[in-house]
């Protein structure tokens, strides 16, 4: 008992820290992209705008520095459910590294502000130019669609995140630019909730009905309205095939960011396991790996073919409602410019 007290006092165990990477400088330019997905400058970039959010709120000389958190947080997100191995690169504790990865998201999410709808107009002028070089169809902003993330199951209200394909998921709606950068995000709903009930419930449907700033492509899973061109369900002329093969090459692009965002930050596909996080959690990671995403084209950082994987897009089931003769003809408009 003796060998445990010093003058009437348990003895402390001296603490233990891991050698901690908070520096880039023993990595390569090429390794630095490969590992955290921003380049050397980019980093430094986002390090020095996240910092007031970031650094320790102690002086002690073990606190983790705003460096070693913006790198952590990026790896995280990059690597996917792999937090162990991730942690014991950057030399701190599992549990310290989680507790990071959620400051690193909030920051990100509170600072980071480049998901912006166009509104000016020349914005607007420029997106539409966009698109009818793309799909040569006039007057479209942007293209819409949603995508399943996997998360585990939640303690309350599992059975809603039950998605079509069986497994727990939220459902996140994202609205895209003709150059793949995301313009608008609904990122609160479960599995289980249909796509064109997102959009009835978003500020986006309402900007787009009061504004009328032109039109997005969505799929067939989508309603057909004045703000909203979808594929025609049988095509019969030449005209109509044609169409929808043109909306179908404009609508791509929102598959493509999806499938570039996933392969990028891989916590968002399957190949990187589920997040395991609440669903709320989920979505503000959601969140920021998108604002990072676009902070990746402002730096002119692509990604190579074979990282961008298959976002798993397939066809929700088709609105089965009857839209109304106007937007009939509208659409019937856009058709015969394909004659």
């Amino acid at each position: 008992m003796a060998a445990l007290f010093v003058f009437g006092q348990r003895r402390r165990k001296q603490r233990t820290f891991k050698d901690r990477i908070s520096s880039l400088d023993h990595l390569s330019d090429v390794e630095v992209v490969d590992r955290y997905r921003l380049s050397r400058i980019a980093i430094i970039y986002l390090e020095d705008n996240l910092r007031n959010d970031l650094s320790p709120p102690t002086n002690r000389s073990q606190s983790v520095s705003s460096m070693t958190k913006v790198l952590v947080g990026l790896r995280v997100l990059s690597k996917g459910n792999f937090l162990s191995e991730v942690a014991d690169l950057h030399g701190i504790s599992k549990q310290t590294a989680s507790r990071v990865l959620h400051e690193f998201v909030d920051a990100v999410n509170r600072n980071i502000d480049n998901i912006r709808f166009p509104r000016t107009q020349q914005e607007l002028a420029e997106a539409k130019l966009g698109f009818y070089k793309r799909c040569k169809i006039a007057n479209i902003v942007g293209a819409v669609d949603g995508t399943l993330v996997p998360i585990i199951a939640p303690k309350d209200s599992g059975e809603a995140y039950i998605c079509r394909k069986g497994f727990h998921a939220i459902n996140v709606m994202a609205t895209c630019s003709h150059d793949r950068r995301f313009i608008d995000i609904v990122a609160k709903w479960p599995g289980s909730q249909h796509d064109s009930s997102v959009m009835n419930t978003s500020s986006l449907k309402e900007h787009m009905e009061s504004e009328r700033p032109g039109m997005l492509l969505a799929d067939s899973g989508y309603p057909l309205t004045t703000s909203l061109l979808t594929p025609l369900a049988n095509p019969v002329t030449p005209a109509e095939a044609r169409y929808n093969n043109a909306q179908s090459k404009g609508r791509m692009v929102i598959e493509q960011s999806f499938g570039i965002l996933k392969g990028r930050f891989r916590c968002l596909h399957k190949t990187g396991g589920v997040l395991s996080y609440s669903p709320e959690k989920s979505c503000a990671i959601f969140m920021a790996c998108a604002r990072l995403h676009n902070m990746c084209l402002d730096w002119g950082l692509t990604l190579d073919d074979a990282q961008v994987v298959d976002p798993g897009q397939d066809a929700m089931e088709a609105w089965m409602g009857q839209p109304g003769l106007q937007v009939q003809e509208l659409r019937r408009r856009v058709v015969n410019t394909f004659v």
